[in-house]
């Protein structure tokens, strides 16, 4: 042990230290190159069966199409199959949240804090009375006890995957189009 220093400061120490340093730098190494030799070796696979279009086998596109017109499946219904995939992937979140909005959900409180900040407790959708004629207005009730006519909603945005998928979807949508 180091004379001197109590173990507090050797925790502080090695806080300070590079996080490129110690076994979990060795770890995550090894666990990038394991992910990268199964995907090497997956194409690896994926060629020798013709998938790549390289080498002649049951991967092949002649032979891909070949299965699938055996099955009845047409050019029409792969492209409206890919364009149906295409709208799906890029509207999805568009869908999820009307739907949300609409049943209340992912709202947060809006009321100042002293601070300049929100609140930012979820809130619940609550009908009151209303004083005219009978009419019924929403109001938001937080955790905490704010009552407000408004509430801040916090829409799902996509993702760097989902967004790899609706290019993927649109790039299957020409090559069925003008490809074939």
């Amino acid at each position: 042990m180091t004379e001197g220093k109590d173990m507090n400061a050797l925790d502080s120490d090695s806080a300070a230290a590079p996080q490129w340093s110690g076994p979990s730098y060795a770890r995550r190494r090894a666990r990038n190159f394991l992910a990268t030799v199964l995907v090497m070796g997956l194409c690896f696979f994926l060629y020798y069966l013709g998938f790549f279009g390289g080498v002649e086998g049951p991967l092949s596109g002649e032979n891909i199409g070949q299965g699938l017109a055996g099955l009845g499946v047409t050019e029409r219904l792969a492209v409206s199959f890919f364009i149906a995939l295409l709208v799906f992937t890029a509207t999805w979140n568009w869908i999820f949240n009307a739907v949300s909005h609409a049943a209340g959900a992912r709202l947060t409180c809006k009321k100042l804090r002293g601070d300049g900040g929100f609140c930012g407790a979820r809130v619940k959708r609550r009908k009151a009375a209303g004083r005219k004629s009978g009419c019924e207005t929403i109001v938001y009730v937080c955790e905490h006890g704010h009552r407000l006519n408004e509430a801040h909603f916090h829409p799902l945005r996509k993702g760097t995957i989902s967004h790899t998928v609706w290019a993927i979807a649109a790039v299957f949508c020409f090559i069925v189009l003008f490809m074939s």
